[in-house]
Order: C-alpha cells, then structure tokens, then sequence
C-alpha cells in the first residue's frame, strides 16, 4: 500500500512537471504582442512620387498609440523642418494580424507592411501612388 502512494506521488509530481514545461515553453513561443511592437516612435523618409506637384519629400517621425479596441491605433505624424518637428496630425489606422499591415483611408489609402523594426508604407490618392515612406523603430 505504501508503494501504490508513492508511486501515485511520483506520477502527480511528473504530471505537474510536465503542465509545467509546457506552460513555460508555450510563454516563449508566443508571438509578441502587436502592441508592443507598434507604439514607440518611428523616423525615417516620406518620398514624393508625383514629380512637379505640391508635394515635398520629408523626414517624418511617427508617434503610434493605441485605441480600446484591439486593433485600432493612431499615427501621431509630424515632419521635422530645419531640426524641429512640426505636427502634421493624427491619423486612425486599423492593424491586421494575417497580413501584417496597418491601414487607414484618411486623405488617401495608406497601407504600412510591419518588418521586424521597420514599417515600409505608401499612400495612394485618388488612385495614384503619391507618397512611399519608410521608418523604423526609435529606441
């Protein structure tokens, strides 16, 4: 009888080693959290694409944050003008998980595709391609 407890013990003490691990290995594999990912600032380049038009090329920083909903965020954008940022405004954006992108159709289509640290993104007007941007992640 003593050795039918002990064995039992054994095997609960296994059995929880084991929910254990995987509970601990399923935390590492884990993708991060887009949230983490997105708000920070972000700098880089806002190149025109229409040649001879009103647009200028910029170098933009952009302050991501986050609304209620899950996969709602706001791009808060500014341009930097003789080494000081200059507000431009806030634009609503929709993340989507399966393609890795965030959109918005605020005065235009915007679509950013998030790589790792960088967010490559253009915005389309009336059709036609007028902006290519490209900022990456401030630490």
């Amino acid at each position: 009888m003593k050795n039918r407890k002990q064995i039992l013990k054994l095997k609960l003490l296994i059995t929880l080693i084991l929910c254990l691990a995987g509970k601990s290995n399923q935390a590492q594999t884990n993708p991060v959290k887009i949230d983490t990912l997105l708000i920070v600032t972000w700098n880089g380049t806002s190149i025109c694409q229409i040649k001879n038009s009103s647009c200028h090329d910029e170098a933009v920083v952009y302050h991501i944050s986050k609304n209620k909903e899950a996969d709602t965020f706001y791009i808060n954008a500014g341009k930097i003008v003789n080494g000081v940022e200059e507000k431009m405004g806030i634009l609503p954006f929709v993340y989507n998980e399966k393609t890795k992108q965030l959109t918005s159709t605020a005065y235009g289509i915007w679509i950013f595709n998030l790589k790792g640290a960088t967010l490559e993104g253009t915005l389309l007007v009336h059709g036609d391609l007028f902006r290519k941007i490209i900022v990456y992640k401030h630490y």
